[in-house]
């Protein structure tokens, strides 16, 4: 599983390289923990539950820049 994290970050380094990305765990006491990625550029936060989101959410912002 932790590859897979390692992968979907370093593609969307790839496909993104005017943008910064990291995570934030988000843990429940009772449930599994969950992992929320983050990606910024010139004061812009994205936030998204997947990478594929996460790009979404890029391409638009792009789009209006």
């Amino acid at each position: 599983m932790i590859a897979r994290m390692d992968d979907d970050l370093a593609r969307l380094r790839q496909d993104h390289p005017g943008w910064n990305f990291g995570t934030v765990w988000a843990s429940a006491n009772s449930g599994p923990d969950a992992r929320r990625l983050w990606a910024s550029r010139d004061g812009v936060l994205l936030t998204a539950w997947t990478a594929a989101e996460l790009a979404r959410n890029i391409r638009q912002e792009d789009a209006r820049s």
